[in-house]
């Protein structure tokens, strides 16, 4: 799974408003297993980096481009919903959840509810994933389609957080 962040700039492009919208896979991975470069060992990929941070108002889901009370983020708008071009699905093809590119440019990710569960902050200085207080995983590429590379913790707020 691991690629340069480039690469997976210019695989995420076609995710971004504007352009087209594809499916994201979800796997379960270790965090122990990962390189230097994706862990959240690197302090660029730590939820300790105040860029990282929920705290930044920027990535708070305070802020309303974040919020799931804003419509496009709901799971009531159907781009976000089963049919829709924005779902985060298994490796069995069961919908998770759902994803939304913020104004500003921070990815979130919200489970079926609407509830969000994890984002990436804008400005591609990480391609880590995190909770409001927690790194939660990575994007990654495997052959030409982009990856959410989760924690098991992570991956279960998807599932139990409904």
């Amino acid at each position: 799974m691991h690629r340069s962040f480039a690469g997976i700039l210019a695989s995420l492009w076609f995710l971004h408003p504007g352009t087209g919208h594809a499916d994201i896979l979800a796997v379960i991975i270790d965090a122990a297993g990962l390189p230097y470069d994706l862990s959240p060992n690197k302090y660029d990929n730590s939820p300790d980096k105040y860029d990282n941070s929920s705290d930044k108002y920027d990535n708070s889901v305070d802020k309303y481009d974040n919020s799931p009370s804003k419509y496009d983020n709901s799971p009531a708008k159907y781009d976000n919903g089963i049919n829709g071009k924005r779902r985060v699905i298994s490796q069995d093809n069961k919908m998770l959840g759902y994803y939304v590119f913020s104004p500003g440019g921070v990815l979130n990710f919200y489970n079926m509810s609407g509830k969000r569960i994890a984002y990436m902050p804008a400005g591609g200085r990480t391609q880590s994933i995190f909770t409001e207080k927690a790194w939660c995983g990575t994007m990654g590429n495997r052959s030409g389609a982009v990856v959410l590379g989760l924690t098991k913790p992570c991956y279960y707020r998807f599932i139990l957080n409904h």
